[in-house]
């Protein structure tokens, strides 16, 4: 697993990531890597799925990675943005 360290605002597929649970906006985010095993076959697929948890209530919610193509900028992007939240000291 890796970790980001703060907290961040998530836009997915350009919508913002509202937790369903208390409404909250911000989140953390580790990267989580699995292996995919069928039954049918001994392949092994590798998936890096990115989990954000709420900072307010501590809901998890896991997110596969993936890239969509963006014509202005002729190469792929992926459809996760991460915003950071800075807080002032002030305010905590």
């Amino acid at each position: 697993m890796v970790r980001r360290k703060g907290i961040y605002q998530i836009k997915i597929r350009n919508q913002q990531l509202i937790c369903s649970f208390c409404q909250n906006n911000e989140f953390t985010h580790r990267e989580v890597y699995l292996d995919r095993v069928t039954f049918n076959k001994d392949e092994k697929e590798k998936l890096t799925l990115q989990s954000f948890t709420c900072t307010s209530c501590g809901d998890i919610r896991l997110f596969q990675e993936k890239f969509r193509y963006d014509h202005s900028l002729q190469k792929h992007i992926s459809i996760i943005e991460y915003t950071e939240v800075i807080k002032n000291e002030q305010n905590r």
